[in-house]
């Protein structure tokens, strides 16, 4: 199998949950990291939408414009 790195930027709170909870299940934060990757990747592929995965209250609350097309029409109007 050939592979490659993939990687995102946590904040130090997130990697340190995220290092507690890999050590509380006896794994590594890469393996946590992969498997939660997979989880939502199985779910999308499956048919879920963004709604079906994240509460209205995110969505409504995502300053950052994580929505492709949200940043398109952005884009646009500038």
């Amino acid at each position: 199998m050939n592979s490659s790195t993939a990687g995102i930027k946590l904040d130090s709170m997130t990697k340190e949950r995220i290092r507690k909870a890999a050590a509380s299940l006896d794994r590594t934060p890469h393996w946590f990291m992969k498997k939660a990757v997979l989880h939502w990747l199985e779910k999308v592929e499956g048919g879920s939408s963004v709604e079906d995965m994240s509460p209205a209250c995110d969505l409504d609350a995502d300053e950052y414009l994580n929505s492709v097309s949200s940043r398109q029409k952005l884009a646009e109007q500038m």
